[in-house]
């Protein structure tokens, strides 16, 4: 069992090198698409393997986000259980620790803590972590309903073919 926590997986930041952390993953398989790179690997935590997955920022070339893409029973998120309650019930118990989260049919969103959380049968099955940048604030804006305060000049549209776990999530 691990206990997840808003900062991150264990021994992994959206603030690493994200050659350091290519380099820790066991069994990895990276992917270089339209300039950014992502790697897919498992990192074992109590006794456990859990697929993880990392995205590389076209930019910075930093991390741009990390995933946990596999849980298990037991497994919880800030000592919230992260199977035994709806997706709904999870975002109700997230609320109580932070900010409100954002529900949409697959993915619950909590972007003042950068988390998000792949839904699936209606349990929350991946949990993704990203970096503070623009695309945050411009998450935030399509959320809030303020689609008017995006620059259309500062951001860039979606790149075909690109499925990030902050965006496929």
């Amino acid at each position: 069992m691990v206990d997840f926590m808003r900062s991150g997986i264990p021994g992994f930041s959206v603030t690493d090198s994200f050659a350091d952390v290519k380099q820790r993953l066991d069994d990895a398989r990276g992917h270089n698409d339209f300039g950014f790179e992502s790697v897919r690997g498992y990192l074992e935590l109590e006794g456990k393997r859990y697929l993880i997955g990392v995205d590389q920022n076209e930019v910075t070339q930093g991390i741009e986000c990390v995933e946990v893409r596999g849980l298990f029973e037991g497994d919880t998120f800030e000592g919230i259980a992260l199977g035994e309650m709806s997706a709904q019930e999870f975002a109700g118990e997230l609320a109580k620790i932070g900010s409100t989260p954002i529900m949409e049919d697959y993915t619950i969103w909590w972007p003042d803590e950068h988390v998000s959380f792949y839904v699936y049968e209606d349990v929350p099955s991946t949990i993704c972590w990203w970096g503070n940048d623009l695309t945050n604030d411009e998450v935030k804006a399509i959320f809030s309903g303020r689609i008017e305060d995006l620059d259309p000049n500062q951001y860039q549209a979606p790149k075909i073919g690109r499925a990030s776990c902050r965006e496929r999530v």
